[in-house]
């Protein structure tokens, strides 16, 4: 009995699959004619219905095609589409920039084939399809990777599917509801009336949400020893980078004894050779990004991944400067935990930085040594908006491009009871800055050698190059006076022993990330430093959780412990005392961290103020919206707890 023949049947491979198991043994022939019963209803259906079907596919194929989308400049929609707005101050502030918001965007979108009735449901399908995959590549490693997999690679394909399919319905609406409206006898909505809503790009997650996602990653994705080198290590070697463009291959050939006189522009220029020969091309001059590819000029015209005509802010060869340098402080931090763990039993015997004559064996000393043979050196607590690597543009007609400014949208839990409309922030980076421009450092350009540090979610708590996109909406916002020289000097060394200790307790508990996310984020290793130094911060979002901040206390009281065994060795016991002093002050300021985890009426206050002072600059229409409702909550708290008082 063959139900489909080859000719017939709009499924030949599964027709072919049958055939193959005639030739079986009787048991594959008694499960064919189970499954062949069992199945007889859809077959018949199949067969009856084949030229319908056929018909059906060929017409779907066929509108398929037809599903595109044009831009229009000019067009004027009658709902204007919100998402990630900009504020308009921060566009009129910026004249010379040529800049508009995706909802903008979005809003000169509208289909070429209005009256097609396959429009709506294609474009949607291909958007989800699409979106999904865009938010995959530049999600799944770095953002969806860290805060997302509840139970591991499949729950963030899963949790970003979900949300490329909200975000497909919104922009395929977007494109097509005023296609709609026209076709609706007059009926659809009133051409004079924008649309209101929250931003379509704001993620319905909450701090605590995140923050229970990371810990649960954590729970269930341990890192494992043998395939991937531990923070400790990573420190030791001085950066977060495998492969022969590593300036450490950890083969013995970097030397334990650096002098920056001699040896700095000479691995510099071996650096840009390995990537001469690894790439094909290296320009040291060069600022470009890399180029800016179109998404799908069918769907989404114009529209582009990547920066493009935007400049780094430093060329390749200070990138490469500032990365060694980054590798230099890093290995100097690292002597503090051979020091301390005993794994060297003499100074003579760490890493070692010789700079003007002075051999270094920390941090703190190489800086010193650089602000002593001529250098100046800014250290402040810095932070700019983040956007994951996420950037849009679109590529007019005549070849230049006009910036689309994107932000990771969260809310922060906090909500206004009058309305019920949350209070959202988008996401930032921030770190300790340092700046040094010298004769050695930071010697050429218009801007001084940028560094920073910071735990990156590539799983190190250290030093890192600075340099970014040279645009208004990447401009940092400094969250304190620039540190005197005493305090820049203080927070250095402080650097280097919250890099031992977070990388200690991301080695000792196999975290992954490096303890990105559970130790906090980017923000709070440095709010560590500039909290122990002022006694304040005004830094936010600060996430680091209860359960290891202990363990942060824990390993500072360790580490301290071990330091003042080394009292009468070969290390000077003044520069014990700075140590065991600054570690005290970490203990304290880890100790007295504020969260924005948990937030209570009375702290509202104080999150106003920074959330205030960590985003003065209003890119974003909802961080503006979003200050003046904590304004005005901080305002009813400080009443009500002034009545309390009274």
């Amino acid at each position: 009995m063959v139900l489909l023949s080859d000719s017939s049947s709009p499924f030949p491979a599964l027709v072919a699959s049958f055939r193959g198991l005639f030739s079986g043994s009787t048991s594959n022939l008694v499960i064919l004619t189970t499954f062949l019963c069992l199945s007889a209803p859809i077959a018949f259906y199949l067969y009856r219905y084949r030229s319908n079907i056929r018909a059906k596919v060929k017409e779907i194929e066929q509108n398929v095609a037809l599903v595109k989308v044009v831009r229009n400049k000019n067009a004027a929609k009658k709902n204007r589409v919100v998402c990630m707005e900009l504020d308009p101050n921060f566009v009129k502030a910026n004249p010379d920039w040529k800049m508009i918001s995706f909802g903008e965007y979005l809003s000169q979108l509208e289909p070429a084939d209005p009256d097609n009735a396959f429009n709506q449901m294609f474009l949607q399908k291909e958007l989800n399809i699409l979106i999904g995959k865009f938010l995959l590549d530049n999600m799944g490693k770095t953002y969806g990777a860290a805060l997302l997999p509840l139970m591991g690679a499949g729950s963030v394909a899963a949790s970003i599917a979900g949300i490329s399919n909200a975000v497909s319905k919104f922009v395929a609406k977007s494109i097509l509801e005023d296609a709609r409206s026209d076709s609706a006898d007059g009926e659809g909505v009133n051409s004079n009336e924008e649309k209101s809503a929250n931003d379509a790009m704001s993620f319905d997650l909450s701090l605590m949400e995140i923050i229970s996602f990371v810990n649960l990653n954590q729970k269930v994705n341990k890192i494992d020893d043998t395939k991937t080198a531990t923070p400790l290590k990573r420190l030791r070697l001085g950066e977060n980078l495998d492969g022969d463009l590593a300036y450490d291959l950890d083969d013995g050939s970097f030397p334990t004894t650096f002098d920056l006189d001699n040896d700095f522009i000479k691995y510099v220029t071996m650096m840009e050779e390995r990537i001469l020969k690894k790439e094909g091309k290296y320009d040291p001059n060069d600022r470009s990004f890399p180029p800016s590819v179109p998404i799908n000029e069918r769907l989404l015209p114009g529209l582009h991944l990547g920066k493009g005509d935007l400049q780094y802010t430093h060329t390749k060869r200070e990138g490469i400067e500032h990365r060694l340098l980054c590798v230099l402080l890093n290995k100097l931090c690292h002597n503090y935990h051979k020091l301390a763990s005993q794994q060297v039993s003499k100074v003579e015997d760490c890493f070692k930085v010789i700079c003007n004559g002075q051999t270094c064996i920390f941090p703190e000393e190489l800086i010193q040594a650089l602000v002593d043979c001529g250098h100046t050196v800014e250290v402040c607590p810095r932070v700019i908006l983040s956007n994951f690597g996420m950037q849009l543009c679109v590529k007019e007609d005549d070849g230049s491009f006009t910036h689309i400014p994107t932000t990771l949208i969260l809310r922060t839990g906090i909500e206004r009871s009058a309305d019920g409309k949350p209070v959202y922030f988008c996401a930032p980076h921030g770190g300790l800055d340092l700046n040094i421009k010298g004769p050695l450092i930071g010697r050429s350009g218009t801007r001084p050698c940028w560094i920073q540090f910071y735990v990156s979610i590539g799983g190190l708590t250290c030093f890192h190059p600075d340099e970014d996109q040279d645009a208004p909406w990447a401009a940092k916002t400094s969250l304190a006076d620039v540190y005197s020289h005493d305090n820049a000097i203080r927070a250095i060394r402080m650097c280097a022993i919250v890099a031992v200790v977070l990388s200690r307790i991301a080695t000792d508990l196999k975290l992954p990330f490096g303890g990105y996310g559970v130790l906090g984020m980017c923000n709070d290793s440095a709010t560590l430093i500039d909290f122990a130094l002022r006694g304040e911060t005004l830094s936010y979002p600060l996430l680091s959780t209860g359960r290891y901040l202990i363990h942060i206390v824990s390993y500072l009281s360790k580490l301290k412990d071990e330091f003042m065994l080394l009292r009468g060795g070969t290390l000077q016991d003044e520069k014990l005392d700075l140590v065991v002093f600054d570690t005290s002050s970490l203990i304290k300021s880890t100790s007295r961290m504020p969260s924005d985890l948990h937030i209570s009426p009375s702290s509202l206050i104080d999150t106003s103020a920074r959330y205030e002072s960590s985003y003065a600059l209003s890119v974003f229409q909802c961080i503006t919206d979003a200050k003046v409702m904590l304004r005005e909550m901080a305002n009813v708290a400080r009443e009500q707890l002034q009545e309390e008082v009274l």
